[in-house]
């Protein structure tokens, strides 16, 4: 796919969330992904330390259950944006492709999951692909107010987590790199704010065994910061 300028693929994005705030659905769905920075390096007052990762891929996490207020025609509102919606034929699952960026709607797997089976949302007249650990980032969030909008976004120390469980999940080295960057960076500037500092380990403590091992493996030859930092947390090393 052709790369435009991040300028241009900016432009298109907080058109795009301008769109779903008049819509009335933008309060009850979470940005994730790298286009949160944006509103990291905002919320810490232009943080150098923090990243800007505008990628090709905004990726909205819908909560499970879903928590929607009323019913939105999100596939009408993005025809209108000029995306395409593109169904994968063998999952039923759909994505939404435009010409500067592509956009994913994902929720939790919990329980046993579904599967390759898509989520419905009726309410939104969309499918979301559900994925596991999606559940970290939903149950620990802000707000963060961008003009008359607001955002939802995961809190930093539970995205920081997050990457730090799945990044070896991905299957492009490239965006394992980017991710394992983008997560080592936020999350050492965490530690050097108290109250993040304390979000991180409070987050940390709450989160399967499981996964903290895999968290503190993924930790140990990436950021020895985080990792003497969190193994103190579980007194482990």
């Amino acid at each position: 796919m052709k790369r435009y300028p991040v300028k241009r693929k900016s432009n298109l994005f907080f058109k795009i969330l301008n769109t779903l705030h008049n819509a009335g659905v933008l309060q009850d769905i979470i940005l994730i992904g790298s286009w949160c920075h944006y509103f990291y390096k905002d919320y810490f007052s232009n943080a150098p330390e923090i990243p800007l990762l505008r990628t090709l891929d905004i990726d909205f996490l819908i909560p499970n259950p879903p928590r929607m207020k009323k019913e939105i025609n999100i596939p009408e509102i993005l025809e209108d944006l000029d995306f395409i919606p593109l169904q994968n034929y063998m999952t039923g699952y759909t994505k939404y492709v435009h010409p500067e960026l592509e956009l994913e709607f994902l929720t939790a797997d919990l329980g046993k999951g579904k599967g390759n089976e898509p989520y419905r949302i009726p309410k939104l007249h969309i499918n979301a692909q559900g994925l596991r650990f999606l559940n970290l980032l939903q149950s620990h969030t802000i707000k963060v107010k961008y003009l008359d909008m607001t955002v939802v976004v995961p809190e930093p120390a539970a995205y920081v987590l997050h990457k730090f469980i799945i990044f070896e999940r991905r299957s492009s080295k490239e965006k394992q790199l980017r991710d394992l960057t983008s997560a080592k960076e936020i999350g050492e500037f965490l530690l050097g704010n108290k109250t993040q500092k304390k979000k991180i380990s409070d987050i940390f403590n709450s989160l399967p065994k499981k996964w903290q091992k895999t968290i503190l493996r993924n930790l140990e030859n990436n950021s020895k910061l985080l990792f003497d930092f969190l193994s103190k947390c579980t007194g482990s090393a």
